[in-house]
């Protein structure tokens, strides 16, 4: 099938599938005519391609994920999705962290200005009325 086929099956770019074959990640397609003749096996691996960017996984660290053989390391598969989802865990404990210093921050703002302060001198303490 032609690369327009992969890209409808896909929701990849032609483009993006030129630059999957340069990087290795899809074996070399052979040319029907002028034109690329790809296969069922070349879709499932866009596919699978595409699932891994969405998940947060580059290209490089996709690329080792196979085999000299071309086939995929499954254990190595298990070994990125278990390393990406502790980085994501990382993630979101310093977002929740930060979430909570900006909720103080807005709880103290909001009784500053129902105290009735209209003004605001920045101090690292905190707003404080002027001398």
């Amino acid at each position: 099938m032609r690369i327009s086929e992969v890209s409808r099956l896909t929701g990849a770019s032609a483009k993006a599938i030129r630059l999957y074959e340069a990087r290795g990640l899809l074996t070399p397609v052979p040319r029907l005519n002028r034109y690329r003749d790809y296969s069922e096996q070349d879709v499932a691996w866009v596919q699978l391609i595409r699932q891994a960017l969405a998940l947060g996984i580059t290209l490089a660290a996709i690329s080792r994920l196979q085999g000299h053989d071309g086939q995929l390391d499954w254990p190595a598969v298990l070994g990125l999705l278990e390393q990406q989802h502790r980085r994501i865990a990382s993630e979101r404990a310093r977002l929740e962290q930060v979430d909570r210093a900006l909720q103080q921050v807005r709880d103290e703002l909001q009784q500053w200005l129902q105290a009735g302060r209209g003004d605001c001198v920045l101090d690292p303490n905190g707003c404080s009325t002027p001398a």
